[in-house]
């Protein structure tokens, strides 16, 4: 059962890399640390820990069968996936909620 999550976490995580991959232009974004706001930016590491965490999930929790290779890497696979997309919903509401306030902010100057 470790070999089986072992595995699941590599292949979630390299989807969520190739995720970041395709978001970013194929350049890949290396951690760095924020001065505004403070913080640490762990870029690319951050995609390949949610897919890697979203596969682990999905394949000690939604398979009965996670010793068969090909369903271990497609759930895998489809985890990791998922897991970007949540990821790009996030920041695209949070790209909405940034331009409704510059909308706000350019009718109450006109």
């Amino acid at each position: 059962m470790t070999n089986t999550l072992v595995i699941a976490g590599l292949i979630g995580g390299f989807t969520g890399v190739i995720a970041h991959l395709l978001r970013n232009g194929k350049v890949l974004v290396f951690p760095k640390i924020r001065k505004r706001p403070k913080g640490v930016y762990l870029g690319f590491l951050a995609d390949f820990f949610i897919g890697s965490a979203a596969s682990i999930f999905a394949v000690s929790y939604l398979i009965p069968e996670p010793e068969v290779l090909r369903t271990l890497i497609g759930v895998s696979i489809l985890a990791g996936m998922t897991a970007e997309n949540v990821l790009l919903k996030r920041e695209l509401s949070i790209e909405q909620a940034k331009i409704e306030g510059l909308d706000r902010i350019n009718q109450r100057m006109n």
